[in-house]
């Protein structure tokens, strides 16, 4: 099934006087049938920023979900699979959970470059793709599932994914993981990372083929849970009461801990000791080396890398050096050159991303539905309302977005495009100029603002 609601109608009128026929028929109109969508996902985690495959699935508003992109691994849930020397898959189908039942009732999405997951309103959750680790939840096999598949849970609230994990958050505040604990250098090395934390639990094989407790210790599973998010190789859990836990890989400081040491068990984010930590939070998210929070009087916090400045600080100070991570978490905001002392904090930020795939660049959506973004921008996937020093790059500063306004969601694949949801349902995207890459070009209406094309997506074009 394919998302293609044109249709067209054809009218057929009969004459009532004897010395009449009957009318030919004959086409009238089109009508395009519009399609509410309720939440866009971008899958991703690659390195080859602009050359990477990437997937993006709607989900509409009658509880279908809807995918385009790389389908090599089956992780469109369409039933298909397509060849290493074609991935792309550039027409939008429909979920199914086998060639005759489309998946309904989804309620949320979240997925990496080679598997995807959905959330159903009754809580149970589907999953498909690449089962290379476990990460579907159902087992050690298949390899690969082409359709949606229950993972036999229930009563989930929350979902997320990483590269090679899936966490799950059930109804009485638990939180579970499946999939990888582990990470693979470029030169083979495998190394013990720690997101499902699992509190030293595994030896090699490091992963998990069903859904496991995250633990404080071995011998304490996390409760009172409302929210997961995840980075790449590492793993966020927002309590009820605004507090934050963490674990996994922490080479740039990412887990906000106070140090760069990966963890297997879940640490307070926030704290050197992982006990205490960042207080009255609303919002998590996870990147490939960086992890923000929202807090409720709209302060955003962050850890992490500042590579390219994407925590807004200055990347080197006179007299003091480099700035290249920050291993708790800190505040951020305008920050001094001289001294690194913050000058205006960040007061406005009420959303951030769900799913942040691009190392490159970290986001924020204000109070206003306005969308602010610091990093590099090479591939103009991000719409910068002024141009700094540099043409592709933020400047030490998180930057508001040109062109958007009333943004509700953004997800952000690493192919090098950002997609924003706007809050009257139409769909918008931001990238370089050249698209050849984007898994949905066919259906772009493009508009040249700045650096970067704003990009109406029409699903049913």
């Amino acid at each position: 099934e394919r998302l293609n609601q044109t249709k067209t109608f054809k009218i057929k009128a009969r004459a009532f006087k004897a010395d009449l026929s009957p009318s030919d028929v004959s086409p009238v109109k089109s009508v395009l049938l519009k399609v509410a969508v309720k939440q866009v996902y971008a899958g991703g985690y690659h390195e080859a920023i602009g050359s990477a495959p990437s997937t993006l699935f709607l989900l509409l508003e009658d509880g279908s979900v809807w995918g385009v992109g790389d389908n090599r691994f089956g992780q469109l849930g369409n039933g298909t699979t397509t060849s290493t020397s074609s991935p792309m898959v550039t027409t939008f189908t429909r979920v199914m959970e086998d060639a005759d039942t489309p998946l309904t009732d989804a309620r949320e999405v979240s997925g990496s470059w080679k598997f995807t997951a959905v959330l159903k309103n009754d809580g149970t959750v589907y999953t498909f793709g690449d089962n290379t680790y476990g990460q579907l939840g159902r087992g050690s096999s298949p390899s690969v599932t082409s359709y949606a598949v229950s993972t036999g849970t229930s009563g989930i609230v929350s979902i997320a994914a990483g590269m090679d994990h899936l966490i799950l958050v059930n109804e009485s505040g638990g939180a579970f993981a499946a999939g990888r604990n582990s990470r693979t250098a470029t030169d083979g090395t495998v190394t013990t990372t720690g997101q499902l934390a699992s509190a030293g639990v595994f030896s090699v094989p490091q992963q998990r083929s069903t859904f496991g407790a995250m633990k404080i210790f071995s011998s304490t599973p996390v409760t009172n849970i409302r929210k997961a998010a995840a980075g790449a190789y590492h793993s966020l859990l927002l309590t009820r009461d605004g507090r934050v836990w963490v674990s996994g890989a922490n080479d740039y400081g990412q887990l906000g801990i106070g140090s760069r040491v990966h963890t297997d068990r879940l640490r307070r984010s926030g704290s050197s000791d992982g006990l205490g930590g960042l207080t009255d939070v609303k919002d998590i998210s996870g990147s490939v080396e960086n992890s923000l929070f929202v807090k409720n009087n709209g302060e955003l916090w962050g850890a992490g890398s500042n590579g390219t400045a994407r925590l807004g600080m200055p990347r080197q100070i006179p007299g003091i050096g480099p700035i290249h991570w920050r291993t708790s978490a800190v505040q951020l905001g305008v920050r001094s050159s001289t001294d690194g002392s913050l000058e205006t904090p960040i007061t406005d930020a009420a959303k951030l991303p769900r799913g942040n795939h691009i190392v490159s660049l970290n986001f924020y959506i204000d109070t206003a539905g306005r969308i602010h973004a610091a990093g590099s921008n090479l591939y103009s996937q991000f719409p910068f309302e002024t141009v700094n020093i540099l043409p592709h790059w933020s400047g030490p500063r998180f930057t508001r977005a040109s062109g958007l306004r009333n943004v509700e969601s953004l997800t952000a694949a690493a192919g090098g495009y950002t997609m924003f949801l706007m809050a009257d349902g139409s769909l918008k995207a931001a990238n370089r100029t050249d698209v050849s890459r984007w898994p949905f070009r066919n259906y772009l209406e493009a508009v040249f603002v700045g650096n970067s094309y704003i990009q109406d997506v029409n699903p049913l074009r």
